[in-house]
């Protein structure tokens, strides 16, 4: 329970960190990488963005989860019973 906790935390908190640092460093006046998505309200993209990488974040922590327990095999747990 803890450790989903924590996986939770960490997506709701990276998520919007690394929309940040996209505009920031994209978004560079010299040399926009973002080009036409600077051009737009700043507010919207950064929302777009925050939601796409939650998503993103999401989508990787499920999938390895998803591994974790198909290396486990069928009978034997993913996790101590005493954890």
């Amino acid at each position: 329970m803890l450790r989903a906790l924590i996986y939770g935390l960490a997506i709701l908190h990276l998520g919007p960190g690394l929309a940040f640092a996209v505009l920031a460093f994209g978004c560079d006046p010299s040399l926009p990488w973002l080009g036409p998505v600077c051009q737009k309200q700043t507010l919207g993209t950064f929302l777009v963005l925050t939601l796409v990488f939650w998503l993103m974040l999401s989508a990787g922590a499920v999938a390895l989860l998803a591994l974790k327990r198909r290396a486990a095999g069928p009978g034997r747990p993913t996790q101590r019973a005493d954890a």
